[in-house]
């Protein structure tokens, strides 16, 4: 049995062989001074020497070259080329210290330069959730590629929109996008912003989470901790310092971030036109990136109202691509459109017979597509060598750094989308019915569904402005007022015989209508501009519309009521009987036939010549182009549910402020009671509601207009 002395020994003994090791370690990776000074020299001459010839080597890469978008890929691949051939040679300058070399070698080879496409094929993985499990192909949808790429880092374009129907991979090409930020560049911050917080939650999040759990190239970048609260729904952390911040437009502190570089906006069609008070969302977004050249926006969505659809609207300010396919027959590329029945070309069908007593829907037999050019049969099987052979074709390619790309659901892959047939079908069934017609062209062809129906052109309306003379025939001025959150808007109109009527200012009032500023300056307003009788719209905040009118007996709340069969006001014998019974419960809310008002209006702005009836409008600067849209933003439409036909106003485009304060001066109108003849008023005491004067005009009113406020 060893003794204490001798433990102690052996363990002395380790010790200095252990030293003695790090000795030998250290000896062995020190370098003489002189050979460390050479090596930093020859690495030093060398970058001088490789510096000196960049500029022609990059010049040479060039030569001839023309398109922007090549041009910066060839700068791109050359300096990656030329780090490249660096690293090498001053691996091989230093033999004395190859170690050197080998370090300077590693840290100045650039990140591999490819585009998105091609991280797709090499690093995304689809395990369920498709009909195509495995590792991405870009044979399966060919048409994505270049849009894809059009998202990558040597790609000078700065905004990509896509106009699409549902089912063609628009999401995905969004997906590998994400994969190609997180894992290929790794350092870059990304704003997803969702049309609502509720379908962020619901289904991005989930499909984020699922492809970075199905890529391997992902799933090593992201916590999986259920308690890590950097990666929550609305944040998600990755690699050092990297971030996707996951918003909603219908919230405006999920849109408040520090500025970033790049954005996706999926199914921007259904972002409201103002949130929060706060304006209009992308206008929010775009701020986020002004501090950022080279920041790159991805928009993509299936299209919606027409006049309101966003996606229409930022593909008709792009390039406008279409994707072009080759005829098997003639060889012809040419768009695949559905066509319909006046069209020779395009996607044709055959309905299968019905047997004698057969009742139900038509069903759909069989499809195929007839080329544009030689009017040959095109089978749905020669889809797939049609779309491989295919490319995109821009309308306008003078148009650089934004890229519009548009596509329907004949285009779906086979197998992977509808068939033609399926697509034929959903034609069919959606034949009698306004709603299910919409749905077919927003999701299965791309395009925004226009309807029919009696409108106004705003370009006439603006021919009618006139300068009023002195001295007009008329006998009784009114105001409507519409309530916004953030404004009331005022049109105050004076009326003469016949309901003929001189607009004479359209106001805009802001401030925060639940708040009493903005009706004080509402109420000062209608003093300034002597206006006898107001109708105010009740629809919202509705209690400070009330509380406004009760002090004032010449004001009316109303509210709009829907029916093609109601009219604009109703008649007297069954107002006194409704005004008998809700006196006593407070202040009276007058029900308005919005429908009947919009199609009398509409008819009296369709007048050629004044006279009764005829509605006059002023050369002054309220009535600007935004003004005279309002005014023709809606148009009668005549949609079937079931072959019933129905009539329904419907808007063109998002405000309509200005038609719903004219109507409401016309109805203030019919409320007071008045009787015009010629430039006089005469009110029916016994019909008319007992009124009070307006307030006496506070302000002095200068001479050739109103003293009002405008935005």
């Amino acid at each position: 049995m060893a003794s204490l002395a001798d433990l102690q020994a052996e363990r002395e003994r380790l010790k200095a062989a252990n030293a003695k090791a790090e000795f030998d370690l250290a000896n062995a990776d020190t370098v003489t001074k002189a050979d460390a000074v050479y090596a930093g020299r020859a690495i030093y001459r060398l970058l001088l020497d490789a510096l000196a010839a960049a500029g022609s080597d990059f010049v040479s890469a060039i030569a001839g070259e023309r398109d922007e978008t090549r041009v910066h890929y060839l700068l791109s691949e050359a300096a990656h080329q030329w780090a490249t051939a660096l690293g090498e040679k001053a691996a091989a300058a230093t033999p004395m210290l190859p170690e050197v070399g080998d370090r300077f070698r590693r840290g100045v080879k650039p990140r591999d330069l490819i585009a998105v496409s091609q991280w797709a094929e090499r690093h995304r993985e689809l395990r369920s959730g498709t009909n195509a499990p495995g590792p991405w192909h870009n044979a399966l949808t060919p048409y994505l590629v270049e849009i894809m790429d059009a998202l990558s880092e040597h790609s000078s374009v700065r905004q990509v929109t896509f106009m699409k129907s549902s089912g063609v991979g628009g999401t995905e090409a969004m997906f590998n996008w994400i994969g190609y930020l997180m894992h290929h560049l790794g350092n870059k911050d990304l704003l997803c912003v969702m049309p609502t917080l509720e379908l962020r939650d619901r289904s991005f999040n989930p499909r984020l989470a699922k492809m970075i759990d199905e890529s391997p190239a992902l799933a090593g970048l992201v916590s999986t901790a259920r308690r890590d609260r950097a990666n929550r729904g609305d944040l998600l952390e990755y690699g050092a310092r990297s971030r996707i911040i996951k918003a909603g437009a219908n919230s405006p502190d999920s849109l408040r971030s520090d500025h970033l570089p790049y954005v996706i906006c999926d199914e921007v069609d259904a972002f409201p036109w103002d949130v929060g008070g706060e304006g209009d969302p992308m206008t929010l977004i775009e701020n986020r990136q002004r501090t950022y050249t080279r920041a790159k926006t991805y928009l993509v969505s299936t299209p919606t109202k027409e006049g309101a659809s966003r996606i229409t609207k930022q593909y008709a300010r792009s390039d406008m691509r279409r994707y072009y396919v080759p005829c098997p027959h003639c060889g012809e590329y040419q768009p695949l459109e559905f066509g319909g029945k006046a069209a020779p070309y395009g996607l044709k069908f055959r309905r299968a017979p019905k047997e004698e007593g057969q009742e139900g829907p038509e069903q759909v037999a069989a499809a195929w597509y007839v080329c544009r050019e030689c009017a040959a049969i095109i089978e749905e099987a020669s889809k797939t060598d049609m779309l491989a052979r295919g490319r995109w074709i821009a309308a306008r390619p003078h148009i650089r750094h934004h890229r519009g790309y548009h596509i329907n659901a004949l285009y779906a892959p086979v197998g992977l989308g509808l068939s033609w047939v399926k697509v034929a079908q959903k034609w069919i069934d959606a034949q009698g019915d306004s709603s299910e017609l919409k749905a077919f062209f927003n999701t299965y062809l791309g395009e925004v569904f226009k309807e029919e129906g009696d409108s106004i052109e705003n370009v006439s309306l603006i021919s009618r402005m006139e300068i009023y003379p002195e001295a007009l025939p008329v006998g009784l001025r009114t105001g409507g007022v519409d309530v916004q959150k953030d404004r009331l808007e005022l049109t105050v109109v004076d009326w003469g015989k016949g309901e003929e009527g001189w607009v004479r200012d359209h106001v805009i009032l802001p401030g925060d209508t639940a708040q009493p500023q903005v009706w004080e300056d509402l109420a000062e307003t209608l003093a300034d501009v002597e206006v006898k009788v107001c109708a105010i719209d009740s629809g919202y905040n509705a209690s400070q519309v009330y509380a406004f009118v009760a002090r004032r007996r010449w004001c009316f709340a109303t509210k709009g009521v829907t029916g093609m069969g109601r009219p604009l006001v109703e008649d007297e014998k069954k107002r006194r009987q409704r005004l008998r019974v809700k006196r006593k419960r407070g202040v009276p809310v007058e029900p308005i036939g919005v429908d009947g008002g919009k199609g009398m209006l509409y008819a009296r702005l369709k007048q050629m010549e004044p006279g009764p009836g005829y509605l006059h409008f002023p050369q002054e600067p309220a009535f600007d182009d935004e003004y005279f849209a309002q005014l023709a933003a809606e148009k009668l439409v005549t949609r079937f549910k079931g072959h019933r036909p129905i009539q329904e106003w419907v808007q063109t485009r998002p405000r309509n402020e200005a038609l719903d304060c004219l109507i409401l001066a016309l109805v203030a109108l019919r409320l007071s009671g008045a009787t015009l003849k010629d430039a006089a008023v005469a009110v029916d005491a016994e019909k008319a509601p007992k009124t009070e004067p307006s307030p006496p005009p506070r302000r002095i009113k200068p001479a050739g207009g109103f003293s009002v406020k405008r935005w």
